[in-house]
Protein backbone atom coordinates (compact mmCIF):
# COMPACT_ATOMS: atom_id res chain seq x y z
CA UNK A 1 0.00 0.00 0.00
CA UNK A 2 0.89 3.66 -0.46
CA UNK A 3 1.43 6.02 2.36
CA UNK A 4 -1.54 8.45 1.18
CA UNK A 5 -4.17 8.46 -1.78
CA UNK A 6 -5.44 11.77 -2.58
CA UNK A 7 -8.95 12.23 -4.08
CA UNK A 8 -10.64 14.84 -5.69
CA UNK A 9 -13.48 15.70 -7.08
CA UNK A 10 -13.22 17.88 -10.35
CA UNK A 11 -16.16 20.04 -11.98
CA UNK A 12 -14.82 22.74 -14.66
CA UNK A 13 -12.90 23.84 -11.85
CA UNK A 14 -9.29 24.23 -13.89
CA UNK A 15 -8.64 28.05 -12.67
CA UNK A 16 -8.80 26.54 -8.75
CA UNK A 17 -7.56 22.66 -10.01
CA UNK A 18 -4.61 23.28 -11.33
CA UNK A 19 -2.67 25.32 -8.54
CA UNK A 20 -4.21 22.65 -6.06
CA UNK A 21 -2.07 20.22 -8.33
CA UNK A 22 0.99 21.99 -8.06
CA UNK A 23 0.78 22.40 -4.70
CA UNK A 24 0.47 18.76 -4.14
CA UNK A 25 3.52 18.40 -6.14
CA UNK A 26 5.23 20.52 -3.52
CA UNK A 27 4.41 18.24 -0.69
CA UNK A 28 5.60 14.47 -1.69
CA UNK A 29 9.04 14.63 -0.90
CA UNK A 30 9.76 11.96 1.44
CA UNK A 31 6.00 10.39 1.20
CA UNK A 32 4.45 7.96 -0.90
CA UNK A 33 1.51 9.64 -2.74
CA UNK A 34 -1.31 8.74 -5.04
CA UNK A 35 -3.64 11.12 -7.07
CA UNK A 36 -6.78 10.45 -8.05
CA UNK A 37 -9.08 12.96 -10.26
CA UNK A 38 -12.43 11.75 -10.29
CA UNK A 39 -13.79 14.61 -13.39
CA UNK A 40 -17.79 15.31 -13.69
CA UNK A 41 -17.94 15.90 -17.13
CA UNK A 42 -15.99 18.91 -17.12
CA UNK A 43 -16.22 21.24 -20.29
CA UNK A 44 -13.14 23.86 -19.44
CA UNK A 45 -10.47 21.62 -20.82
CA UNK A 46 -9.28 20.55 -17.37
CA UNK A 47 -9.25 16.60 -18.61
CA UNK A 48 -6.53 17.79 -21.27
CA UNK A 49 -4.72 20.01 -18.69
CA UNK A 50 -4.19 17.20 -16.56
CA UNK A 51 -2.98 14.77 -19.00
CA UNK A 52 -0.31 17.25 -20.61
CA UNK A 53 0.79 18.53 -16.62
CA UNK A 54 -0.01 15.97 -14.54
CA UNK A 55 0.83 12.72 -16.19
CA UNK A 56 0.91 10.89 -13.17
CA UNK A 57 -1.64 11.88 -12.21
CA UNK A 58 -5.09 9.06 -12.16
CA UNK A 59 -7.84 10.35 -14.31
CA UNK A 60 -11.47 8.68 -14.07
CA UNK A 61 -13.64 10.47 -16.28
CA UNK A 62 -17.78 10.46 -15.79
CA UNK A 63 -19.96 10.80 -18.15
CA UNK A 64 -22.08 13.24 -16.51
CA UNK A 65 -22.09 14.64 -12.93
CA UNK A 66 -22.69 12.09 -10.60
CA UNK A 67 -22.66 14.07 -7.61
CA UNK A 68 -19.95 15.03 -4.77
CA UNK A 69 -20.41 11.38 -2.59
CA UNK A 70 -20.20 9.31 -5.53
CA UNK A 71 -17.20 10.68 -7.38
CA UNK A 72 -15.39 10.52 -4.17
CA UNK A 73 -16.32 6.83 -3.88
CA UNK A 74 -15.16 5.74 -7.33
CA UNK A 75 -12.07 7.31 -6.21
CA UNK A 76 -11.66 5.80 -3.24
CA UNK A 77 -12.68 1.97 -5.06
CA UNK A 78 -9.41 3.18 -7.00
CA UNK A 79 -7.24 3.89 -3.92
CA UNK A 80 -4.34 2.12 -2.36
CA UNK A 81 -3.10 4.23 0.42
CA UNK A 82 -3.06 3.50 4.23
CA UNK A 83 -5.09 6.74 4.87
CA UNK A 84 -7.34 8.82 2.08
CA UNK A 85 -7.83 12.11 2.13
CA UNK A 86 -10.51 13.92 0.16
CA UNK A 87 -9.50 17.10 -0.89
CA UNK A 88 -11.55 20.08 -2.84
CA UNK A 89 -10.07 21.14 -5.98
CA UNK A 90 -10.09 24.88 -4.54
CA UNK A 91 -7.57 24.44 -1.89
CA UNK A 92 -3.95 24.68 -2.11
CA UNK A 93 -1.80 22.87 0.17
CA UNK A 94 0.68 24.24 2.65
CA UNK A 95 3.95 23.40 3.82
CA UNK A 96 4.62 19.92 5.06
CA UNK A 97 0.60 19.79 5.77
CA UNK A 98 0.70 16.18 4.45
CA UNK A 99 3.63 15.01 5.97
CA UNK A 100 1.76 16.85 9.52
CA UNK A 101 -1.35 15.31 9.16
CA UNK A 102 0.14 11.59 8.34
CA UNK A 103 2.18 12.12 11.30
CA UNK A 104 -0.61 13.14 13.64
CA UNK A 105 -2.93 10.23 12.23
CA UNK A 106 0.13 7.61 12.78
CA UNK A 107 0.51 8.75 16.81
CA UNK A 108 -2.94 8.09 17.69
CA UNK A 109 -4.45 4.59 16.24
CA UNK A 110 -8.45 5.96 17.55
CA UNK A 111 -8.66 9.13 15.19
CA UNK A 112 -10.31 8.01 12.44
CA UNK A 113 -10.38 11.50 10.70
CA UNK A 114 -8.60 14.44 10.99
CA UNK A 115 -9.25 17.97 9.53
CA UNK A 116 -6.58 20.56 9.56
CA UNK A 117 -6.73 24.33 9.25
CA UNK A 118 -8.55 26.27 6.44
CA UNK A 119 -7.18 29.35 5.68
CA UNK A 120 -8.51 32.58 3.33
CA UNK A 121 -6.00 33.90 0.52
CA UNK A 122 -5.48 36.69 3.11
CA UNK A 123 -4.30 34.20 5.93
CA UNK A 124 -7.81 34.11 8.12
CA UNK A 125 -8.84 31.00 9.53
CA UNK A 126 -12.13 29.87 7.90
CA UNK A 127 -14.26 28.04 10.49
CA UNK A 128 -14.78 24.49 9.92
CA UNK A 129 -16.07 23.06 12.79
CA UNK A 130 -19.42 22.04 13.62
CA UNK A 131 -21.31 20.39 16.47
CA UNK A 132 -24.36 17.61 14.95
CA UNK A 133 -28.36 18.83 14.22
CA UNK A 134 -30.24 18.59 17.25
CA UNK A 135 -33.52 20.25 17.84
CA UNK A 136 -31.85 23.69 20.21
CA UNK A 137 -28.83 23.84 17.32
CA UNK A 138 -31.12 24.27 14.20
CA UNK A 139 -33.44 26.62 16.76
CA UNK A 140 -30.51 28.85 17.17
CA UNK A 141 -29.58 28.49 13.76
CA UNK A 142 -33.29 29.18 12.43
CA UNK A 143 -33.50 32.44 14.41
CA UNK A 144 -30.45 33.30 13.89
CA UNK A 145 -29.75 33.61 17.89
CA UNK A 146 -26.53 32.59 16.55
CA UNK A 147 -25.43 35.45 15.41
CA UNK A 148 -26.45 37.67 17.72
CA UNK A 149 -24.66 35.99 20.06
CA UNK A 150 -21.56 34.35 18.12
CA UNK A 151 -19.19 33.92 21.18
CA UNK A 152 -22.16 31.83 23.62
CA UNK A 153 -21.68 27.92 23.95
CA UNK A 154 -25.14 27.78 24.44
CA UNK A 155 -26.50 30.17 21.30
CA UNK A 156 -23.32 29.88 19.21
CA UNK A 157 -23.26 25.49 19.66
CA UNK A 158 -24.40 24.59 16.27
CA UNK A 159 -21.44 26.58 14.09
CA UNK A 160 -19.10 26.29 17.16
CA UNK A 161 -18.62 30.28 16.66
CA UNK A 162 -16.54 30.38 19.70
CA UNK A 163 -13.94 27.73 18.83
CA UNK A 164 -10.39 28.02 19.38
CA UNK A 165 -8.83 27.21 15.55
CA UNK A 166 -5.20 27.12 17.93
CA UNK A 167 -5.81 23.22 19.59
CA UNK A 168 -6.19 19.63 19.10
CA UNK A 169 -9.99 18.82 20.04
CA UNK A 170 -12.50 15.68 19.21
CA UNK A 171 -15.33 17.35 17.26
CA UNK A 172 -18.53 16.27 15.93
CA UNK A 173 -17.43 17.21 12.46
CA UNK A 174 -15.43 18.50 9.80
CA UNK A 175 -15.83 20.60 6.75
CA UNK A 176 -14.89 18.16 4.10
CA UNK A 177 -12.73 20.32 1.68
CA UNK A 178 -9.95 18.61 3.33
CA UNK A 179 -10.65 15.52 5.52
CA UNK A 180 -8.45 12.40 6.01
CA UNK A 181 -9.38 9.07 6.62
CA UNK A 182 -7.55 5.76 8.02
CA UNK A 183 -8.05 3.11 5.84
CA UNK A 184 -9.63 0.89 8.63
CA UNK A 185 -12.47 3.56 9.14
CA UNK A 186 -13.36 2.87 5.70
CA UNK A 187 -13.08 -0.57 5.76
CA UNK A 188 -15.50 -0.17 9.37
CA UNK A 189 -17.94 2.25 8.01
CA UNK A 190 -18.22 2.10 3.84
CA UNK A 191 -18.27 5.11 1.97
CA UNK A 192 -19.71 7.94 1.15
CA UNK A 193 -23.50 8.52 1.21
CA UNK A 194 -24.70 8.67 -2.35
CA UNK A 195 -27.59 10.06 -1.98
CA UNK A 196 -26.35 13.60 -0.44
CA UNK A 197 -25.43 14.89 -3.83
CA UNK A 198 -23.65 17.64 -2.98
CA UNK A 199 -23.08 19.21 1.24
CA UNK A 200 -23.43 17.33 4.20
CA UNK A 201 -22.18 14.25 3.10
CA UNK A 202 -19.46 14.61 5.40
CA UNK A 203 -21.60 15.13 8.61
CA UNK A 204 -23.18 11.63 7.81
CA UNK A 205 -20.14 10.33 7.22
CA UNK A 206 -18.38 11.52 10.69
CA UNK A 207 -21.66 11.10 12.27
CA UNK A 208 -21.33 7.17 11.49
CA UNK A 209 -17.10 7.50 12.52
CA UNK A 210 -18.00 8.55 15.82
CA UNK A 211 -20.89 5.48 16.03
CA UNK A 212 -18.05 3.47 15.09
CA UNK A 213 -15.86 3.94 17.59
CA UNK A 214 -13.33 6.12 16.27
CA UNK A 215 -12.26 9.71 16.78
CA UNK A 216 -13.12 12.95 14.74
CA UNK A 217 -10.31 15.60 15.38
CA UNK A 218 -9.31 18.87 13.97
CA UNK A 219 -5.57 19.00 13.83
CA UNK A 220 -4.37 22.43 13.74
CA UNK A 221 -1.01 21.74 13.03
CA UNK A 222 -1.47 21.66 8.96
CA UNK A 223 -2.54 24.37 6.72
CA UNK A 224 -4.33 24.67 3.78
CA UNK A 225 -5.39 27.79 1.65
CA UNK A 226 -9.37 27.24 1.06
CA UNK A 227 -10.04 29.53 -2.31
CA UNK A 228 -14.17 30.02 -0.83
CA UNK A 229 -16.91 32.26 -0.59
CA UNK A 230 -17.64 35.34 -2.79
CA UNK A 231 -20.11 34.97 -5.81
CA UNK A 232 -20.31 31.35 -4.34
CA UNK A 233 -22.48 31.93 -1.37
CA UNK A 234 -25.13 33.74 -3.41
CA UNK A 235 -25.63 31.05 -6.53
CA UNK A 236 -28.99 29.74 -6.33
CA UNK A 237 -28.66 26.38 -6.99
CA UNK A 238 -25.82 25.93 -4.64
CA UNK A 239 -28.17 27.75 -1.42
CA UNK A 240 -30.49 25.05 -2.37
CA UNK A 241 -28.18 21.98 -2.14
CA UNK A 242 -26.98 23.35 1.32
CA UNK A 243 -30.33 23.06 2.42
CA UNK A 244 -31.75 19.95 0.77
CA UNK A 245 -29.18 18.03 2.31
CA UNK A 246 -29.76 18.94 5.73
CA UNK A 247 -33.06 17.83 4.90
CA UNK A 248 -32.03 14.63 3.97
CA UNK A 249 -30.02 14.13 6.80
CA UNK A 250 -32.85 15.01 9.27
CA UNK A 251 -34.74 12.34 7.88
CA UNK A 252 -31.85 10.10 7.34
CA UNK A 253 -31.65 9.85 11.53
CA UNK A 254 -34.53 11.47 13.32
CA UNK A 255 -38.43 10.34 13.05
CA UNK A 256 -42.03 10.92 14.31
CA UNK A 257 -42.42 14.34 16.47
CA UNK A 258 -38.60 15.21 16.15
CA UNK A 259 -38.13 15.18 12.99
CA UNK A 260 -41.06 16.48 11.83
CA UNK A 261 -39.85 19.69 13.86
CA UNK A 262 -36.42 19.63 12.81
CA UNK A 263 -38.00 19.98 9.54
CA UNK A 264 -40.05 22.78 10.32
CA UNK A 265 -37.27 24.46 11.67
CA UNK A 266 -35.30 24.37 8.34
CA UNK A 267 -38.26 25.72 6.43
CA UNK A 268 -38.84 28.36 8.83
CA UNK A 269 -34.50 29.57 8.96
CA UNK A 270 -35.01 29.86 5.22
CA UNK A 271 -38.08 31.94 4.64
CA UNK A 272 -36.41 34.01 7.67
CA UNK A 273 -33.45 34.50 5.46
CA UNK A 274 -35.73 35.33 2.80
CA UNK A 275 -37.50 38.14 4.83
CA UNK A 276 -34.45 39.65 6.53
CA UNK A 277 -32.43 39.86 3.32
CA UNK A 278 -35.06 41.40 0.83
CA UNK A 279 -35.99 44.01 3.49
CA UNK A 280 -32.05 44.90 4.07
CA UNK A 281 -31.70 45.03 0.27
CA UNK A 282 -34.73 47.08 -0.07
CA UNK A 283 -33.85 49.81 2.84
CA UNK A 284 -30.65 49.80 2.16
CA UNK A 285 -30.54 49.37 -1.32
CA UNK A 286 -28.01 46.75 -1.38
CA UNK A 287 -28.02 44.53 -4.34
CA UNK A 288 -26.18 41.19 -3.18
CA UNK A 289 -28.95 41.09 0.16
CA UNK A 290 -31.75 41.25 -2.84
CA UNK A 291 -29.61 38.27 -4.63
CA UNK A 292 -29.33 36.69 -1.39
CA UNK A 293 -33.22 36.65 -1.00
CA UNK A 294 -33.76 35.33 -4.29
CA UNK A 295 -31.44 32.34 -3.77
CA UNK A 296 -33.00 31.47 -0.45
CA UNK A 297 -36.97 31.95 -2.33
CA UNK A 298 -35.77 30.06 -4.92
CA UNK A 299 -34.23 27.06 -2.63
CA UNK A 300 -37.90 27.13 -0.33
CA UNK A 301 -39.66 27.48 -3.40
CA UNK A 302 -38.16 24.03 -4.58
CA UNK A 303 -38.49 22.05 -1.47
CA UNK A 304 -41.54 23.00 -0.35
CA UNK A 305 -42.39 21.99 -4.36
CA UNK A 306 -40.55 18.08 -3.18
CA UNK A 307 -42.29 17.94 -0.29
CA UNK A 308 -45.94 19.00 -1.55
CA UNK A 309 -45.13 16.40 -4.47
CA UNK A 310 -43.40 13.75 -1.80
CA UNK A 311 -40.31 13.92 -4.15
CA UNK A 312 -36.95 12.50 -3.43
CA UNK A 313 -36.30 14.38 -0.19
CA UNK A 314 -38.60 11.89 1.08
CA UNK A 315 -37.93 8.71 -0.56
Amino acid sequence: MTDLSIIIVNTSEWGVLRPCLRSIHDQMSGIEIEVIVVDNASTDGSRNMIAREFPNIQLINNEKNIGFSASNNRGIRHARGKFVLLLNPDTEVLDGALQKTLDFMNSDPGVGVVGCKLLTESGRVQPSVRSFPSIWNLLCESTLLYLLFPKSKLFGRYYMSYFDYNSVYDVDWLCGAFMMIRREVIDAVGMLDERFFMYSEEVDYCYRVKQAGFRVVFYPGANIIHHWGGPRTSNKRLIYWVHKSQLLYVQKYFSGAERLLLESLKYMGILLRVITYGIAGIFLINKRYLEKANCFGFALWSLLGEWRGAGSLRQ
